[in-house]
């Protein structure tokens, strides 16, 4: 390779380019090309429950066996209800169960009328999921809490339930909802039947048929803390039942939601995975030894649950006061979490004192340019100097022509004679990719860009831009297949990229005329920006926006060090 040739420059640019270009393709596809369908079918209407004025959703399909419609599920007679300000639970007193749990603040979709999210769904539904607590008697052979009815004294948003077995057991259970999205399950066990009897004691998390997005990029399944390390597991991949001993916390999780136990006391409890034929999927906490209760004697046990978003600020908090190590990694942050995690909680500092994301996107790309303003510079004043240095770098190309050996010994000694490197002009966009891959996962993963609004049509930063160029941005009543889906943001960012790349160009061999071949290398640049509108066309409006912005930008860092340039000579 001919160092300095300012067509091989040109060519190694654009390598790079279409590197970064077929990377973004590829993960286009394979990460996150389902999110436009998945985006419509998310706001599709279900089946419908109302309670305390806070609305219901979940899927119209169920099957034969489990086709129990949420409405009446949650208005049966044996339903009661607690809540705090965040959340709304329901119990089924036939068994104990945790039946469902709904989020007041957090809807499924940005329509008005949408229904709230649910984590939790009914026993019996087609996408039920459950927290349930069991006891069997060893000594009489008795499943405890099979079909026995639950004596109920509510008073919200603590709930009082009393069971009594047939064999001279009874249980006082006590479900509390902290302040936010905490539950906690407290049995006290007393044997009144006058002899020993010998109890094994488990709790069951169930999950049927869970939605998943299939996105590559963000862990669907089950995630917790085993053995002191962060594992995930995709429902694809459970198999068999899988036990884990030692195990701090464990759940089910998709892109925003998180709902866990809390193994407080992991020395008394063992936990362990499994999916059924019918496509049931367990989480099981099995306390490791059975617990003997001589006559009118007691003990307690404790359960935690917690239900609710993936925010790191509540997921820390949580950390801190359950001590619940690595809590807040339920998030996933992915390879480079020594970047986007911080990067998560920063954006989320500045969503705290500012009105409107856009402007913490604003500051945020402001701040990665003065990260890497050094190098930019160095960037700019090299290509400056490498300009100047083409009558030279010419004439050794003449002069050995046959000899390309040559060549590159005399423009490396050229190079270093002047201080200059024909590769830093390539740092700036090698450094622009990992931030930029960090910079989306921090957009998709974090759930203040949820639903958050920017201004005018743009109500919803975690989605692609929903205004369409092939529609006349809703003129015409049309929606394009996915292909011709390209937005206005995606748009305006294109061009700031062709204004960028053209000036770039036109800064380039102002000294020398130009070959055919640097023309030709030079319009296949300025091709780039319709690829990359295509590409970003189904991108976060997020990552559209601060796309563009840190265009303008690098604009005006162009226009200023050309200047600056230019002044010095």
């Amino acid at each position: 390779m001919q160092f300095g040739n300012n067509g091989e420059t040109n060519s190694r640019n654009l390598v790079i380019a279409l590197v970064l270009f077929v990377v973004l393709v590829f993960a286009n596809d394979h990460f996150f090309g389902s999110a436009k369908t998945e985006k419509k079918d998310s706001e599709k209407c279900e089946k419908v429950a109302t309670t305390e004025n806070v609305e219901i959703s979940t899927r119209e399909s169920a099957p034969k066996s489990h086709d129990l419609s949420i409405d009446d599920a949650l208005t049966k007679e044996s339903m009661v209800f607690v809540e705090n300000k965040y959340m709304i639970g329901a119990i089924n007193l036939d068994d104990g169960t945790i039946d469902s749990v709904v989020l007041k603040d957090y809807k499924e979709t940005i329509a008005s009328d949408s229904k709230n999210v649910m984590l939790l769904m009914p026993k019996g539904t087609s996408s039920e999921s459950y927290y349930s607590v069991s006891y069997f008697d060893n000594t009489n052979n008795e499943k405890v809490d099979n079909k026995m009815v639950w004596v109920s004294d509510t008073d919200s948003p603590v709930v009082l339930l009393r069971l009594e077995s047939k064999n001279g057991l009874t249980i006082d259970r006590t479900i509390t909802l902290d302040d936010q999205y905490l539950i906690k399950i407290k049995d006290n066990i007393t044997n009144i039947s006058g002899k020993e009897i010998s109890i094994s004691a488990s709790s069951s998390f169930v999950k049927r048929n869970p939605k998943q997005n299939n996105y590559a990029v963000v862990h669907e399944g089950i995630i917790g803390n085993f053995f002191g390390k962060i594992e995930e597991v995709k429902y694809k991949d459970i198999e068999n039942e899988t036990t884990v001993k030692d195990c701090d916390w464990v759940g089910y999780t998709d892109i925003y939601w998180l709902c866990s136990i809390v193994n407080k006391e992991k020395n008394l409890f063992n936990i362990s995975y499994s999916k059924s034929e019918d496509g049931l999927y367990k989480i099981s906490l099995k306390r490791k030894e059975d617990i003997k209760l001589s006559p009118n004697t007691n003990t307690e046990l404790e359960y935690t649950l917690f239900t609710g978003p993936k925010d790191i600020s509540i997921l820390n908090k949580y950390k801190e006061r359950l001590d619940a190590d690595k809590f807040e990694m339920a998030i996933d942050f992915g390879w480079f979490f020594m970047i986007t995690k911080p990067l998560v909680q920063f954006m989320n500092m500045l969503a705290s004192v500012l009105p409107n994301m856009g402007l913490v996107i604003l500051i945020l790309t402001l701040f990665f340019k003065l990260i890497t303003y050094p190098l930019i510079k160095k960037s700019f004043i090299s290509a400056a100097k490498i300009r100047e240095l083409q009558p030279k770098i010419g004439a050794i190309q003449k002069l050995y022509a046959n000899d390309k050996v040559r060549i590159n010994q005399e423009l490396i000694a050229l190079y270093k004679k002047e201080k200059v490197s024909p590769m830093s002009g390539c740092l700036p966009m090698l450094l622009q990719a990992p931030v930029f891959f960090c910079l989306y996962k921090v957009f998709f993963i974090n759930i203040k860009m949820r639903h958050a609004p920017l201004f005018g049509w743009i109500n919803d930063l975690s989605s692609p831009d929903s205004t369409y160029l092939f529609n006349l941005f809703g003129a015409i009543d049309w929606t394009p297949p996915g292909i011709l889906q390209i937005g206005i943001w995606p748009l305006i960012m294109g061009i700031s990229m062709f204004l960028q790349q053209k000036l770039t160009s036109a800064n380039k061999n102002s000294t020398v005329e130009k070959t055919s071949e640097q023309k030709m290398q030079e319009n296949m640049m300025l091709i780039l920006p319709i690829m990359f509108t295509y590409i970003c066309s189904s991108f976060p409006v997020g990552v559209v926006v601060y796309w563009t912005i840190s265009n303008v930008f690098g604009i005006l860092q162009q226009r200023h060090f050309n200047k600056k340039i230019k002044l010095q000579k």
